[in-house]
């Protein structure tokens, strides 16, 4: 399960990265300068690398639970051979993403487009390393 763990934190920080890099202007916007953590904007500065540590910590964790749970419920996903894994990563992306997101929407002053870019890399993150689980895990 490590190595799946490591594949999801490596996939999802290049996602994330990379949908960083497309919405920069929420990130550098004043006005949602109080939105963020001081951890990841400790001033107006790009995030310092306790913040990338942190992040990479936090990717490895939320991979081994994503791997635990592939493992404990592949049988009754359907599909076969990758298409299970991307099913999985479906399913999960329905049920973390798609209700955090909404939560978010109602309690927090996060731009929708910002929280949509967040849904699509979390959408790929889970597809991609779904489908990789199922090659990997089985």
């Amino acid at each position: 399960m490590s190595i799946s763990a490591l594949v999801f934190a490596i996939v999802s920080q290049v996602v994330h990265t990379i949908g960083a890099i497309a919405t920069m202007g929420f990130y550098t916007d004043p006005a949602y300068f109080p939105l963020w953590s001081t951890l990841m904007m400790p001033g107006a500065s790009p995030p310092g690398l306790m913040f990338y540590a942190a992040s990479l910590a936090f990717s490895f964790l939320s991979g081994l639970i994503f791997a635990f749970a592939y493992t404990n419920v592949k049988k009754s996903i359907p599909g076969k051979g990758m298409m299970k894994g991307v099913n999985f990563g479906l399913l999960c992306f329905l049920m973390v993403q798609v209700t955090s997101a909404l939560t978010m929407f109602l309690l927090l002053a996060v731009p929708a487009a910002l929280l949509l870019s967040w849904a699509l890399e979390s959408l790929v993150v889970f597809a991609v390393c779904g489908a990789v689980f199922s090659k990997v895990i089985g």
